[in-house]
């Protein structure tokens, strides 16, 4: 689900951007990675992030977004060679099988219906023993319900996320939960 013109405004601002890619740099900051490894940024916006751990990590690089607008102004903000963009929806990764070390989200799946079937697109392109890193906005249980019956938007809880990364063999190996919002970190078993 594309983003409203009005919801671009706030999540567009450099003060949002410089936050999100600071949140990012912390989060790969608790994975051991090696150089060369692959990262996808799924629901990349203008690609702050991307760019962040692009430069900071020498990492290859891939952001992705189902809005063509904002992957054209990620592509207009970036020049490095191992750093990528494109048009895709979350739920329909175009990518093979374990083709990524690391697969991050960050206040995406709450905007995606189907949110489920994202995470199981992002726990698929992942290889065995990468790392999943997510963070968005949490809800109770039955608030969860609740708002999913609208369809309208994902609103994932905190005992679904837990569900499906049991599901997955992901296994938790940092979680900072505020808020309303969880930041956590998976590394995938099998």
């Amino acid at each position: 689900m594309k983003m409203t013109a009005f919801e671009k405004y706030f999540v567009n601002r450099p003060s949002h951007t410089r936050t999100v890619a600071a949140r990012a740099r912390e989060l790969l900051g608790h994975i051991n990675y090696q150089l060369g490894w692959r990262y996808l940024d799924v629901g990349c916006g203008v690609g702050a992030a991307a760019c962040e751990i692009a430069g900071a990590s020498n990492l290859e690089v891939t952001g992705v977004d189902i809005d063509p607008k904002q992957i054209e102004a990620a592509r207009a903000g970036s020049a490095r060679p191992n750093l990528h963009f494109r048009v895709m929806d979350a739920t329909r990764l175009d990518f093979p099988d374990g083709q990524f070390d690391i697969v991050a989200t960050s206040m995406v799946t709450h905007h995606i219906p189907k949110w489920e079937r994202a995470l199981d697109e992002m726990v698929r392109v992942l290889r065995t023993g990468g790392y999943l890193i997510y963070s968005d906005k949490v809800f109770p249980h039955w608030l969860a319900r609740i708002i999913r019956l609208f369809r309208l938007m994902g609103f994932p809880s905190t005992t679904a996320l837990e569900s499906m990364a049991a599901s997955a063999a992901l296994v938790k190996v940092h979680q900072v939960q505020r808020s309303g919002e969880v930041d956590v970190i998976w590394l995938r078993n099998g």
